[in-house]
């Protein structure tokens, strides 16, 4: 039975292309550091981040690809936003916290680490608990 969808909010598209924005300069910073594509001194955040062990790469990687992933299913009002900006927002979590613990003393970051870690989590989260509210009053399918 086809579930009735009520009119989306004039906020929803704001929101979403915002998100988008967000997780789409992430998804070019991992693409750009990961093949080796930017120049030199190009202002990449992965590259700065202390992601020595494998796990901290991958947890990084499925942070920005599911978060993108989300945000492109918020953009066409899918319900599968939900469940993929939570799984984002764990995956930055656990990079967050392995990056705090194994970082050296001085990172030559401009911003101290655990802030943009909180940031690159709270984000995913904030998502996560917009497309929830969403999908709640019945305007995702």
């Amino acid at each position: 039975m086809a579930r009735t969808l009520t009119p989306p909010p004039s906020h929803l598209t704001p929101v979403a292309l915002a998100l988008l924005l967000w997780q789409g300069l992430l998804a070019a910073d991992y693409v750009i550091t990961r093949f080796g594509l930017g120049q030199h001194g190009w202002p990449a955040l992965m590259a700065g981040l202390p992601m020595d062990a494998l796990w901290l790469r991958v947890a990084w990687g499925l942070g920005v690809w599911l978060g993108f992933g989300a945000a492109f299913f918020l953009m066409l009002r899918d319900n599968a936003s939900v469940l993929l900006f939570f799984a984002g927002a764990a995956g930055f979590a656990a990079a967050g916290i392995g990056m705090t613990l194994s970082a050296p003393p001085v990172l030559m970051l401009p911003l101290p680490l655990p802030a943009i870690a909180a940031t690159l989590v709270l984000l995913p989260l904030a998502g996560w608990l917009y497309a929830r509210g969403l999908n709640k009053r019945g305007v995702l399918r």
